[in-house]
């Protein structure tokens, strides 16, 4: 039996849909735009299904570079408070969060049993630095 594996990923809402997308752009203020956090398993993504956690959604100017961690920036808090949700989701879950990162700062990695198959406390780490 092999550990499963999660990615994390930013994603804007809509992303799976034109009709969604289209009632994001419109709808936000001065040019932003709603995005979220999702954990999905490695791999090609093609469907809204393929997201097994999805975070709460928070405004990102759609122009910004997601990537400029430079203070102060007006999203970064809150997008950091998303990640941090979501991550205590995935541990309470029974995720183990690796301690890797991939391209971005919230490219985080996750690994687990596959489901159905027991996990102890123990084996979980709680601690989430962004």
């Amino acid at each position: 039996m092999s550990a499963e594996k999660l990615e994390v990923h930013l994603e804007e809402l809509g992303e799976h849909s034109w009709g969604k997308a289209f009632l994001n752009t419109m709808s936000g203020s001065y040019g932003s735009a709603q995005f979220r956090f999702v954990a999905r398993r490695p791999g090609e993504h093609r469907h809204a299904s393929d997201d097994l956690f999805v975070g709460a959604t928070f405004p990102v100017m759609r122009l910004q570079d997601l990537d400029d961690q430079t203070e102060p920036n007006a999203w970064l808090d809150m997008a950091r408070d998303r990640l941090r949700e979501l991550d205590e989701q995935l541990v309470s879950a029974g995720w183990r969060r690796e301690s890797d990162t991939g391209r971005h700062w919230w490219s985080l990695t996750y690994s687990g049993i596959p489901p159905g198959v027991g996990q102890s406390d123990s084996s979980r780490s709680n601690s989430a630095t962004y």
